[in-house]
């Protein structure tokens, strides 16, 4: 009996550790999607993902620096519109409903930041370091500077 309550509990355990993250992280996506740029949804997804990090970065640093804060609420506001713009050229779409796919895209992307920033903080104190959402943020600053 012992032996099945001790393989029940790893097993558990096991499942929560492989379950800590809602997300892939974007390098992997872009990885695996590598012709992102050409399709435009995958390209709208970077964009919607890129977005809900910027968003998630301001929300957590606009108390402790409003300078950096502003920076990422700036770049979520560009790679938001961008994404509004590929959707309406290359899929087609109105205005409305290209506003309504980002702003639900990106409100659900942004729980699951914050559900994965606030376990990581729970663990070490920290919101985005070593985890996926600072990786995120660099691939982020890297579309950001293609954009130009």
């Amino acid at each position: 009996m012992r032996k099945v309550w001790g393989i029940l509990i790893v097993g558990l355990l096991w499942c929560n550790v492989s379950a800590a993250q809602s997300m892939v992280p974007l390098k992997k996506y872009v990885i695996d999607n590598s012709q992102y740029v050409e399709d435009p949804i995958t390209l709208t997804y970077v964009l919607k993902r890129c977005g809900a990090a910027y968003l998630y970065a301001a929300t957590i640093t606009k108390d402790k620096d409003q300078k950096i804060s502003e920076q990422f609420t700036k770049a979520y506001g560009k790679v938001t519109m961008f994404a509004g713009q590929v959707l309406m050229e290359g899929m087609n779409w109105s205005e409305e409903v290209a506003s309504k796919s980002l702003f639900t895209d990106i409100e659900n992307m942004l729980n699951y930041y914050e559900k994965d920033g606030n376990d990581s903080f729970a663990r070490t104190g920290n919101y985005m370091m070593d985890n996926y959402i600072a990786e995120d943020i660099i691939i982020c600053n890297g579309v950001l500077e293609s954009m130009k």
